[in-house]
């Protein structure tokens, strides 16, 4: 019998990838996307919704809205115009406790609702900068949840040692509706192509072609 799944859904490319893959591994419940005021909330919740419909499971956004309290940082200030100069290292998209936060609401919804397993896009590129994305975050959650819910939920990464390029390629296996995919950290109508976020996932595009 399959494990019942909650996905962590941004509608990234890893997050996107890890869904299609746990449609035929789990039996998904639903996927989670997240407001919590960044500049791409808009389209990502867009994205992710097209991305729940392709692959045929539900859908539902969480906002946090205390998150607006951190104001100062760059990620989550809503002015129309910023600066490439931002979004290029740890410190320009760095939210405290984020994927932390994302994983306990989460296990809320998965114990209520009797999942198994909390699906993320943890990868290993972005493990190398996010210390809230490396095996031994994973481990650490997990052990919490073990005392944090009674059915003892856990967290998996079906991408968490690949790098993005392989996670393309992966998601092409899989039929994962790559073509909703949004990676833009500054949240326009179309992706900017020259944050952090967007040049990685060109990246993978352009080794795909060569």
């Amino acid at each position: 019998m399959k494990q019942k799944s909650i996905i962590l859904l941004s509608g990234g490319l890893d997050s996107t990838v890890s869904t299609a893959i746990a449609c035929q591994r789990t039996k998904p419940l639903f996927a989670l996307t997240f407001d919590y005021g960044q500049r791409a909330a808009r389209m990502e919740i867009i994205a992710s919704r097209r991305i729940c419909r392709a692959l045929k499971i539900k859908h539902k956004t969480v906002i946090l809205p205390f998150f607006n309290d951190l104001k100062k940082l760059p990620m989550l200030k809503r002015t129309k115009r910023v600066s490439l100069k931002y979004f290029n290292k740890l410190s320009d998209v760095w939210i405290p406790n984020r994927n932390g936060i994302f994983i306990n609401i989460a296990a809320c919804y998965a114990e209520y609702h009797g999942a198994d397993v909390i699906i993320t896009g943890f990868n290993r590129d972005e493990a190398r900068d996010f210390p809230d994305n490396r095996p031994q975050f994973i481990a650490a959650v997990n052990h919490s949840l073990m005392y944090s819910t009674l059915k003892k939920v856990k967290v998996d990464s079906y991408v968490a040692d690949y790098t993005k390029k392989q996670i393309y390629r992966v998601g092409k296996r899989y039929r994962a509706p790559l073509q909703h995919v949004y990676s833009c950290y500054l949240g326009g109508e179309r992706m900017c192509g020259k944050c952090a976020s967007c040049r990685q996932l060109l990246e993978a595009l352009n080794e795909e072609k060569k």
